[in-house]
């Protein structure tokens, strides 16, 4: 019984952290945080989560708030058995439960806030193409939006209104072709690799019809978009146009 209700009281405790980083890593950069399994987020989120609820508590505690929850929580963290002190730690929980509440809402705010603006700051000053350390891990991100031209080791600059176009190498049944569009969007896998791209504008040629001086090698692709699967593609060329 004592070893759920500290279990409990842990992952209430942990809402901080988790929520910090699931803002943090929102939007393009979402699936570095659903990658993980739970185990992989126990940690980071323990130590986001103990900086969040110092700050937080000493916060509330400067401004004058009190609550006998605090030394309650601590002893059913603390794993010990003896059902007087439980009982008297779970009927002060009770006691102060609303407090306690505003509180824990408190936190899980100020945690998801601090993810969002960390975020903000970082992508806002450029800090992660700038630095690896600020770095997300979708590198996918970088590369299709021209960002990588950022990179501290690469000799230019990206610009404001940019259009990536592709040529993908696909290897089908009737030999190797290339598929030449614009990027519209891309999908990431599990494991934040690609899943697919979307081209529009999409054309298309034999790779051995290398003939620069016949215009009808290249097929128009009916329709808005065209789909490619990352298990079709040998590789990818991508080309940077200023708009």
């Amino acid at each position: 019984m004592n070893i759920a209700l500290s279990t409990l009281v842990l992952v209430i405790l942990l809402i901080p952290g988790f929520l910090f980083r699931r803002f943090y890593y929102s939007g393009e950069f979402s699936k570095e945080y659903f990658k993980q399994n739970f185990s992989d987020l126990i940690l980071p989120s323990l130590i986001l989560s103990g900086i969040i609820n110092t700050f937080c508590y000493s916060l509330v505690y400067l401004l004058g708030f009190r609550s006998d929850a605090i030394p309650a929580i601590s002893t059913l963290l603390s794993g010990t058995t003896d059902s007087v002190i439980v009982s008297r730690s779970i009927n002060t929980l009770f006691l102060e439960f609303y407090p306690g509440l505003s509180y824990f809402i408190f936190a899980g705010l100020t945690g998801a806030v601090a993810g969002f603006l960390g975020k903000y700051f970082i992508r806002t000053y450029k800090l992660d193409r700038r630095y690896k350390l600020f770095r997300f891990q979708n590198e996918w991100h970088y590369l299709f939006s021209g960002e990588i031209l950022d990179f501290p080791d690469i000799h230019s600059s990206a610009k404001t209104n940019q259009l990536t176009f592709v040529d993908a190498l696909v290897n089908t049944s009737e030999g190797s072709l290339i598929y030449s569009g614009i990027l519209s969007s891309y999908v990431l896998s599990s494991s934040t690799g690609i899943d697919r791209i979307y081209l529009s504008d999409t054309r298309r040629r034999y790779l051995k019809n290398d003939d620069q001086n016949n215009p009808e090698r290249y097929y128009d692709m009916p329709g808005d978009f065209f789909v490619i699967f990352s298990s079709q593609i040998i590789n990818l060329h991508i080309t940077y146009y200023s708009i």
